[in-house]
């Protein structure tokens, strides 16, 4: 059994998320304590409990420990189910991509469709549309294609938001992301939900004048305009199209935000990242980590968080593998199977 301090470094969730993965690809029980020790609300959350309730159902795990408040869980994975339909509903607006993350390596291959319902534009969460232009995109690079449809966006605080993963198939081996090769274009998403439409291209207007200020390439940013949807907001996604990799960045609107420094918010990010030499923007380079580690990658990130380090640190816990970390902003990330 394999024990985990919850307290341990930063991002208790992501603690969390990242083992009950490894767990369940590698069929390693695993007992985490201190969960989340040092936070105003210690212990498990209604977020957490469905990335819980996910693996469980997705593994026909023994678990105990699985309530809100837990602050020790025990996880005791089974065999991956081969087939089925599944639905997870985050409740509110907690996290689907956050769950999306946790679940994804387990369905390459089966036949096995997710719904999964809550937030998909919410705060401290990577974006439904950073998850479709950036996150997707990579995986493809890697050799994982993920078909994964968007129903309905989820603002906090009411959610009802809706995705669903149909099929993700692949046959991922090692990767080495340490060149970008030429950028070719921008695209985007600029969205609106239950507001007035001019939100969304006041957003896109923004980033692409603070854009073409700066560099002259192609920008393409699509308008998304949702009417009578459950919840209010909007946002917009980015991504810089190189010839072998793809950086992304995001903004959220909020009461108060005018949509220009949205929509530059999210342009002077990507345009950092532009500059940066990495491979990986700094969401991608903590998810990245996951994928590299179990088929052997390599990759260039734009900034190695304390996030990331808990990160590696969990992996170790899990996998036979050789990690190398040099650097800090940007690190040169470096994963192989030991034998």
């Amino acid at each position: 059994m394999i024990e985990i301090n919850g307290s341990f470094g930063e991002g208790g969730g992501q603690i969390l998320r990242t083992s009950l993965t490894l767990s369940a690809v590698t069929k390693k029980p695993f007992r985490i304590y201190k969960i989340r020790a040092n936070r105003p609300k210690p212990g498990l959350q209604r977020q957490h409990l469905t990335a819980v309730e996910a693996v469980k159902k997705l593994t026909n795990a023994k678990v105990k420990g699985d309530f809100v408040g837990s602050t020790e869980l025990v996880f005791e994975p089974q065999d991956i189910v081969e087939k089925g339909d599944f639905e997870f509903d985050v409740g509110t607006a907690g996290s689907v991509t956050l769950i999306l993350q946790t679940i994804l390596p387990l369905l390459i291959n089966r036949n096995v469709r997710v719904t999964i319902k809550g937030g998909t534009d919410v705060p401290k969460s990577p974006p439904i549309d950073y998850i479709r232009l950036t996150f997707l995109s990579l995986l493809e690079k890697i050799g994982i294609r993920v078909n994964l449809i968007l129903i309905s966006r989820g603002h906090y605080p009411e959610g009802g938001g809706e995705i669903k993963i149909t099929e993700v198939k692949g046959n991922p081996s090692s990767f080495s992301l340490l060149e970008r090769g030429e950028l070719l274009m921008i695209k985007g998403i600029s969205h609106v939900s239950s507001l007035p439409s001019h939100i969304a291209e006041r957003q896109a207007k923004s980033a692409k004048e603070f854009l073409l200020s700066k560099i002259r390439i192609p920008i393409e940013i699509e308008i998304d305009v949702r009417e009578n949807e459950r919840s209010k907001g909007s946002g917009i996604a980015l991504t810089a199209i190189f010839e072998k990799t793809f950086l992304g960045s995001d903004s959220l609107g909020e009461r108060g935000k005018r949509a220009e420094i949205v929509g530059e918010e999210a342009a002077k990010s990507i345009y950092e990242e532009i500059m940066s030499n990495a491979t990986a923007d700094k969401h991608m380079s903590d998810m990245l980590m996951l994928y590299a580690s179990l088929y052997s990658g390599e990759y260039i990130g734009s900034e190695l968080t304390s996030h990331a380090r808990t990160n590696a640190e969990i992996i170790r816990k899990f996998l036979n593998v050789n990690i190398e970390i040099s650097g800090e902003k940007p690190f040169i990330f470096r994963a192989k199977k030991e034998l």
